[in-house]
């Protein structure tokens, strides 16, 4: 019945379904930021899943302009209107961090190996500042120019309503475009920095203490350089239309914004049509997918989902691809085991004339007494130090150190002799060590060890 005098629209479709798939391709990029530790780009993705979260409540609650069947919203818009306030506030501050951070990485003036206490707790207050802090303290002003509870319209639902004075200015409109114009003043910074230093990027980026690659960075920086320059024309409109709307502004009173019929709620039919404020959200989603949910990262947490659903049953691709995708990021952290591993112990060395070789050990050893740097004793320093090249991912040459498993190697032997001897004269070859002679009252301790291994291949 309500249907015949007042039909859905196909905005009142479209709004929901575009925001749920808005939301469903924001989840990927959310978990990367998460695991990444980017606070300020979670925190941006999540006020605008929020917004969709109340387009889609909103549009099917409210999707026809039949006022007189309407749920009044009680308690549902008290918490929307909160929300929003609070997002004109934070979706700005999280493009001020975003770049801030971006302007740090390339700052080589000040560049930092590693933070410290102080720098880390003063940036951790920025973020806390501008996500957190600003948002809370806009919900908390609300009240003081809040002319009425709210107002409800068709499709979008809940919306604000603003105090005809100057207080509205000063605590509601005016910070969300001071906030978009520090934002810009840090993303000038970074083009600067970006232009300067075009050659030397990657190597900023290697030596900077973050985890931003080439790729992360460009992508976090044109996301957030596309969203700033839309919302500030969007924000300077928004203050300059509802000034002019306004007026004349009266002079403040309590009284008068409060009056005694604030809690009525004001209902508003809207024909069909959708604010435009309602398809930012939506637009942002997609944005999010574009640049952050087409990345390496992004596919191999799709292929892992797959596999996880079973799929890598039904597609035996998605179980080689995901061993390929996994094994860049595996690679290092399956050489760090070797450090950690007792049975890869040491490094060989091939040689064409195995006797040659048992005779150059032989001496090389002897020279060990005598603090001589011998060639025996680099192919035991390098033994020792041999994983270090292997980490860094040297290719392997003719006549070079390879790290090789003794458990892979055919036969292997290893025999270690100790001498010690102690006494009071130096009869045992004390003069050695190059001491002055000793009194009969003092011991001299020597130790000889010697190691042979002998490698059949």
């Amino acid at each position: 019945m309500a249907s015949s005098v007042a039909p859905v629209s196909s905005q009142a479709i479209l709004l929901p379904v575009t925001a749920f798939v808005s939301v469903l391709l924001s989840i990927i990029p959310l978990v990367l930021h998460c695991k990444n530790r980017n606070v300020a780009a979670s925190s941006l993705i999540l006020w605008y899943i929020l917004l969709n979260i109340f387009n889609i409540i909103n549009a099917l609650i409210w999707p026809t302009d039949d006022i007189d069947s309407w749920w009044d919203g009680k308690g549902l818009c008290d918490i929307e209107v909160k929300v929003m306030i609070a997002s004109y506030v934070a979706i700005p501050g999280t493009l001020v961090c975003i770049f801030r951070t971006l302007a740090q990485v390339l700052d080589t003036s000040r560049a930092n190996l590693v933070p410290t206490q102080s720098q880390r707790w003063w940036n951790h207050a920025v973020v806390l500042s501008f996500c957190a802090i600003a948002p809370v303290v806009a919900m908390l002003t609300h009240y003081v120019y809040q002319s009425n509870r709210y107002i409800l319209y068709a499709i979008a639902g809940c919306l604000n309503n603003y105090d005809r004075s100057w207080v509205t200015l000063v605590l509601a409109w005016i910070w969300p475009l001071i906030i978009c114009l520090m934002a810009g003043y840090y993303c000038v910074i970074v083009l600067h920095r970006l232009t300067k230093y075009r050659s030397q990027f990657g190597d900023i980026l290697q030596s900077a203490n973050s985890n931003l690659t080439k790729s992360r960075f460009m992508r976090l920086f044109l996301i957030a350089f596309i969203m700033l320059w839309a919302i500030i024309p969007v924000q300077t409109y928004v203050v300059t239309s509802n000034i002019i709307v306004t007026q004349p502004w009266h002079s403040y009173s309590w009284s008068v914004a409060h009056p005694p019929d604030w809690n009525e709620v004001i209902k508003v039919p809207v024909e069909g049509h959708v604010f435009y404020d309602r398809w930012i959200p939506v637009a942002s989603g997609y944005m999010f997918f574009i640049f952050f949910g087409s990345g390496r990262d992004a596919f191999v947490m799709y292929r892992a989902i797959l596999v996880f659903l079973g799929f890598g049953n039904c597609f035996t691709s998605l179980q080689s691809s995901s061993a390929n995708g996994s094994s860049a990021s595996g690679s290092l952290g399956s050489r760090a085991k070797l450090l950690f591993n007792r049975r890869w112990t040491t490094t060989a060395r091939a040689y064409s004339n195995n006797s040659a070789d048992a005779s150059r050990s032989a001496h090389d050893y002897h020279d060990i007494e005598k603090d001589a740097v011998s060639p025996g004793k680099q192919s035991k320093w390098r033994s020792r130090y041999g994983l270090r090249w292997f980490l860094r991912g040297r290719p392997s040459a003719p006549n070079r150190e390879t790290a090789i498993p003794l458990r892979h190697m055919a036969e292997q032997t290893t025999t270690v002799h100790t001498n010690a001897w102690a006494g009071v004269s130096q009869s045992r070859g004390s003069s050695d060590h190059g001491a002055a002679p000793l009194s009969e009252d003092h011991i001299r301790v020597k130790q000889v060890i010697k190691q042979e291994s002998e490698l059949h291949v």
